[in-house]
C-alpha cells in the first residue's frame, strides 16, 4: 500500500497521498490525515476539498469537530471511466484540431548551417523526412555544387531513387552533360534551364522545407521551415519548369 499512487487516474500527489492514508487509518482528524499522509499544513484543506468534490471522500462533524473519510475505492473505477470517455472525446476532436492548425499563420522556422558538412546534415536530414512517393525539387546546380560534392549527389541520389523518391531537376545550361548522366537514374525527371536564366546556387524544395545551398569559399545551406514559403518556391519552380528543355 506504501508505494502505491493514484496519480495515473488523475489525482495529484497529495490527493494520492491523502487518499490513501484515509483508507489506512479510516475516519480522522486533520492532525492524523497530515501525519499519517506527510502533507503539508498549508495544503492539506485544498487537498481535502477536492477528493471531496470529486467525490472520493466524506465529511462528518463529531462533537463540533471535523472527521474526514474514504470512501470505497469502486469510485476510483468511475474516474477511470470519465478519464477515459475525455481522451476517446479528445481523440475525435484531433482532425478538427489539424484543420485549425493548418489554417494558422505558421511561423517560419530558419536556420543556418555552415560549411560542407553543414550541407551534408541538411541533405541527410530532409532524405530522412522523405517517403516513398514523395518528390524533391532541386532548382539550379552551379558548377561549384559539382565540383565540392559531385561524388556524394552522386551517391545521393542513388539512395533517394532506392527509397522511392522521385525528384525533378532543373540545370543550368552549362551542365546539360551532367544532366544527361542524372536522368538516367530511376525516378528522375531533369530540365535545362534556357541559357539566359542562371541560377547561382541550388534550391531543394520538399516537406514544407527550402534550403538554399551556397557553395566557394564558405559554403552554408540556409534553410526555412514554412509551408507557404514552401508553396510559393514551389509555384515558381513549375513556372521555370514549363520554359526548361529536356
Amino acid at each position: 500500500m506504501e508505494e502505491l499512487n493514484l496519480e495515473q487516474i488523475g489525482l495529484t500527489e497529495g490527493e494520492s497521498k491523502v487518499y490513501l492514508a484515509l483508507l489506512r487509518i479510516g475516519s480522522s482528524t486533520i492532525g492524523n490525515i497530515i501525519k499519517e499522509a506527510q502533507v503539508s499544513n498549508s495544503k492539506i484543506y485544498d487537498i481535502l476539498d477536492r477528493l471531496n468534490k470529486k467525490g472520493l471522500i466524506g465529511v462528518s462533524s463529531i462533537n463540533n469537530v471535523k472527521n474526514f473519510e474514504a470512501k470505497s475505492p469502486v469510485l476510483i473505477k468511475e474516474l477511470i471511466s470519465k478519464k477515459e470517455e475525455g481522451i476517446r472525446k479528445i481523440k475525435e476532436e484531433i482532425p478538427r484540431l489539424e484543420k485549425l492548425y493548418g489554417s494558422s499563420e505558421q511561423i517560419p522556422e530558419a536556420e543556418i548551417l555552415q560549411g560542407i558538412n553543414g550541407i551534408k546534415n541538411f541533405t541527410e536530414m530532409i532524405l530522412d523526412k522523405l517517403e516513398k512517393g514523395d518528390t524533391i525539387y532541386i532548382l539550379g546546380t552551379p558548377k561549384e555544387a559539382i565540383e565540392s560534392l559531385g561524388a556524394y549527389f552522386q551517391e545521393w541520389h542513388q539512395r533517394r531513387a532506392k527509397k522511392g523518391i522521385k525528384c525533378k531537376i532543373l540545370y543550368n545550361d552549362d551542365l546539360s552533360a551532367r544532366a544527361k548522366k542524372i536522368d538516367r537514374m530511376a525516378l528522375t525527371e531533369i530540365g535545362i534551364l534556357p541559357n539566359h536564366i542562371l541560377v547561382p546556387t541550388v534550391v531543394d524544395i520538399g516537406k514544407d522545407y527550402v534550403a538554399t545551398l551556397i557553395f566557394g569559399e564558405k559554403p552554408l545551406c540556409i534553410l526555412i521551415k514554412n509551408k507557404k514559403v514552401y508553396e510559393s518556391y514551389l509555384s515558381y519552380f513549375e513556372l521555370l519548369w514549363k520554359t526548361s528543355k529536356s
